[in-house]
């Protein structure tokens, strides 16, 4: 299959989406932030100053990249499969994907520094 290598990127860019918006859900849920993938290794969640601040600053964010991820995988697979798309609109759907992600990391740097003082 000619797409197979998009198709698998798309793929994974719809389960890394839905494991941001399960940690969004479980982060709400509980109250509580979780050790998982979206915070660097050196974070200790323990020592965070104020973890509901923590929640309400970062939590629409993390949601709102776990949508756009989403959207981005699914719109990138709908390509794949159909052909409707040139690789222009490919890549202008990775790019908006792109920068929903660096927003994000910029958006959780400026939030480590806020709630862990680093």
């Amino acid at each position: 299959m000619e797409n197979s290598f998009y198709i698998l990127m798309d793929m994974i860019i719809i389960a890394f989406g839905a494991y941001v918006i399960y940690q969004y859900a479980v982060m709400v849920k509980t109250g509580k932030i979780q050790q998982n993938m979206l915070l660097p290794k050196d974070i200790n969640v323990k020592k965070c100053k104020d973890p509901q601040g923590f929640i309400k600053y970062m939590g629409i964010k993390q949601l709102l990249f776990g949508l756009a991820t989403l959207l981005c995988g699914g719109i990138g697979l709908v390509q794949d499969y159909t052909g409707t798309a040139n690789q222009a609109a490919y890549l202008l759907t990775i790019g908006v994907f792109v920068a929903f992600t660096v927003w994000y990391v910029v958006a959780m740097k400026k939030a480590i520094k806020q709630f862990w003082g680093k």
